[in-house]
């Protein structure tokens, strides 16, 4: 339910970006071109927008944590933290 949301919120702010583009295209040249303009928009942001939407909700990612109530996921802590020691431990440090 949440990906459809995004969707369709992402969808009509594309929306209307395609309107806008497509209106100045045709101030500044003709009809015609704009109403091409308009239509290639129009059916870029269907496809574009999806794209968005599917990254945005990713379970455990970006939004998809408060959209599904998840607790988000983290990434694995880097070896060097897990080494302990004040000086951060390894090679060259002075730690042997």
């Amino acid at each position: 339910m949440g990906l459809l949301l995004v969707f369709i919120l992402c969808l009509a702010i594309g929306q209307t970006l395609s309107i806008f583009v497509g209106l100045a295209v045709e101030r500044y040249t003709s009809p015609y071109t704009g109403l091409v303009t308009f239509i290639v928009g129009y059916f870029a942001m269907f496809w574009f927008m999806w794209k968005l939407a599917v990254w945005l909700t990713v379970p455990g990612k970006r939004l998809g944590h408060f959209l599904t109530g998840e607790p988000r996921s983290r990434p694995d802590r880097p070896a060097h933290f897990l080494r302990g020691g004040a000086g951060g431990g390894g090679p060259g440090r002075g730690s042997y």
